[in-house]
């Protein structure tokens, strides 16, 4: 499960700890699937005392969230009552439950810390393509989504980008607005969008990543990181008719999707020194908009953070 480090203009756990968390979240994750599948294991077992197990199992469920925060006893705005729930029947549905639990905490861990808090969007919860990136990818891969970079005085909103022990992904999805449609480039301003028999031109959407391109290769010169950048277009449910392709740049469609995404799964790269020094000075160019939690300060103004 890929680890999100950086929402939005959100303040994020990992910009005060990035050679920390990482690896942290990795472990506490085994660790608490492991419980979780004992004890689930012990439910099935045990019939007789399945009411005390299902007590202890509830309790292991929210001593996941604190540990996984390391929190100690302090206002949490973000714990509400929660509704007592049944475990999966089968082991495959317990995968998914807990798959589901943890992106609830990392969009947790990722709009806040111990003493500050970003207001969050909920549509973030149900965005597909958060989730898609996250539970679909490995521990190793570190996911900036929709990121606001500030450089200067410049302010860049990127799409998605993962940083991984080998390379830094430029991501943009074209699924988002097209379905079931050929594209087919033009020239280096114009690409041609087919669907239904209906032909519209459309703005290059290498463009953009190329422009995102910069910006990342920009911080990594300016700390003399020598890291591999590489923009990915993603078209998974399209097709994009093209001769050639342009330098550092990969094109994902219908007919590349499955073996690129297996190849990514299959991933076994562990996370690298090098890739938590460029995550942590990306990081510091990115924009942070938060408030002091209630039992740090009473005021609650907004704080806007920027390199």
């Amino acid at each position: 499960m890929a680890q999100l480090i950086k929402l939005k203009d959100y303040i994020s756990r990992y910009e005060t700890g990035m050679f920390r968390y990482p690896g942290q979240f990795i472990r506490m994750k085994k660790e608490q699937y492991d419980k979780l599948i004992y004890r689930w294991e012990q439910e099935k077992h045990e019939i007789d005392s399945q009411e005390s197990i299902s007590t202890d199992l509830e309790e292991d469920k929210k001593s996941f969230f604190n540990r996984l925060f390391n929190r100690k006893k302090v206002i949490d705005v973000w714990d509400d009552e929660e509704e007592q729930t049944n475990l999966p029947e089968n082991e495959q549905d317990l995968k998914y439950y807990f798959l589901d639990e943890v992106f609830s905490t990392q969009l947790k861990w990722a709009s806040s810390t111990l003493q500050e808090v970003s207001y969050f969007d909920q549509s973030y919860e149900r965005d597909p393509w958060l989730k898609y990136f996250l539970q679909r990818f490995p521990d190793t891969y570190l996911v900036f989504y929709q990121p606001i970079f500030k450089l200067k005085k410049a302010t860049i909103e990127g799409e998605v980008i993962i940083l991984t022990p080998t390379e830094l992904m430029c991501i943009s999805i074209l699924d988002r607005r097209y379905s079931n449609t050929t594209f087919k480039p033009i020239d280096d301003r114009k690409w041609l969008a087919i669907e239904g028999g209906q032909e519209k031109t459309i703005v290059n959407p290498v463009i953009d990543l190329k422009r995102m391109e910069r910006l990342l290769k920009s911080i990594l010169d300016y700390y003399e990181l020598d890291f591999p950048v590489k923009k990915y277009l993603f078209a998974k449910s399209n097709q994009i008719a093209h001769q050639s392709v342009p330098y550092q740049t990969e094109f994902i469609d219908q007919d590349d999707y499955e073996s690129w995404f297996q190849k990514q799964r299959q991933s076994t790269y562990p996370i690298k020194a090098q890739q938590l020094k460029v995550g942590e000075k990306l990081l510091e160019h990115t924009q942070r908009t938060y408030v002091k939690r209630p039992v740090w300060v009473e005021d609650e103004s907004p704080v806007y953070e920027g390199s």
